[in-house]
């Protein structure tokens, strides 16, 4: 039995739809961004009067809206890193812990296949479509900014840097709930912890950067170590952070399945 083939053709519709949402999020900020240039003063000047704590919590600063990548790179992009650590989220869910409490993982734990190819082969294609959403986002938008943004020049390898931002993102939060149904069965439970685990991790990291106090918190989070504001205003590009992260969810992703070859099928 092809497990990979029979989970990629059951969640290719959903895969579809989040593609077309995530690929043509740009839209939302990119054909606009060189009226935005042209009129930025005004903007300059209300954004600052917010208080810092709200533009952080966006990834927004004053100095991102004088670059073109960085008005997408604030706002949008941390829709974008809520969007698709969602996405992850969800179809990890789908592919383990909706098994688990459908009880239809029962069909094929009585294959003669083993534990271990199911697990890997489910995650094999979690992570095809993970790669498939960040690689359809990062295309679509260097294509939007290549035909849509000509006021001012823009960096492109920071483009490219925020895909590679969204595909640690994603894998992390695919991982942490592979590993979440893995060990709970339960669909609904598994989406509460990972999302809870995303916003806490986003806003926390956000809460950090204005309290001392609460520093721990972006310490802990994996967005902390892919700043948005830093890649935009300093055009440093924290490849190395986003290759740990990925390494960090492979690992996790390890743990699920020795978890899940030990793991009963919960009555």
């Amino acid at each position: 039995m092809n497990v990979f083939k029979k989970d990629f053709r059951g969640r290719f519709r959903s895969f579809f739809i989040w593609t077309i949402i995530i690929s043509l999020f740009g839209f939302l900020y990119i054909p606009f961004t060189d009226k935005l240039l042209e009129e930025s003063e005004p903007m300059l000047k209300m954004l600052e009067n917010i208080p810092k704590v709200l533009l952080n919590m966006f990834n927004m600063d004053v100095a991102m809206f004088s670059k073109p990548e960085g008005i997408f790179g604030s706002e949008g992009m941390s829709f974008v890193y809520i969007l698709t650590g969602v996405f992850a989220a969800m179809m990890a869910g789908a592919l383990f812990s909706r098994e688990f409490e459908e009880k239809t993982i029962e069909y094929l734990l009585v294959k003669p296949i083993s534990r271990r190819r199911i697990f890997l082969e489910k995650s094999f294609t979690l992570i095809t479509f993970v790669i498939l959403l960040s690689g359809l986002f990062t295309i679509t938008t260097v294509l939007l900014f290549r035909t849509l943004v000509h006021t001012a020049p823009y960096n492109e390898h920071i483009l490219f840097c925020f895909g590679l931002y969204v595909l640690s993102i994603q894998l992390f939060f695919a991982a942490v709930s592979t590993l979440v149904s893995v060990a709970t069965q339960k669909s609904s439970l598994t989406t509460s912890l990972t999302l809870g685990i995303l916003i806490f991790m986003y806003f926390g990291n956000s809460l950090s950067s204005v309290n001392k106090n609460l520093a721990w918190m972006g310490k802990i989070s994996v967005f902390h170590y892919l700043p948005l504001i830093d890649t935009v205003v300093k055009e440093k590009i924290f490849v190395s952070n986003a290759l740990v992260i990925i390494l960090v969810a492979l690992l996790i992703f390890y743990g699920a399945l020795e978890f899940f070859k030990r793991k009963d099928v919960l009555i």
